[in-house]
């Protein structure tokens, strides 16, 4: 968990994904770049999710912190 000042950092919406193993190799760049992330289910558009639908909505979003958004996007740029 963050402590301190981190936690005050403001946070900025990275990315959003339907797809859980695109969010999870996201997740992974990330980490190897040591930009620090926090990721959010949402619940119900996953507890609706059908296999093989165009459902609408996200079911994971990456929020960074304002300050490494730019390094994050460029990290993640080949990917979404």
């Amino acid at each position: 968990m963050l402590k301190g000042a981190q936690m005050k950092e403001k946070e900025v919406k990275l990315v959003e994904f339907q797809n859980d193993m695109l969010a999870e190799m996201v997740k992974n760049v990330l980490r190897d770049k040591g930009i620090l992330f926090r990721s959010k289910q949402d619940i119900l558009q996953a507890a609706l999710k059908v296999e093989g639908s165009s459902a609408s909505g996200a079911f994971t979003i990456i929020y960074v912190k304002e300050r490494d958004l730019e390094a994050a996007r460029d990290a993640i740029a080949g990917m979404v």
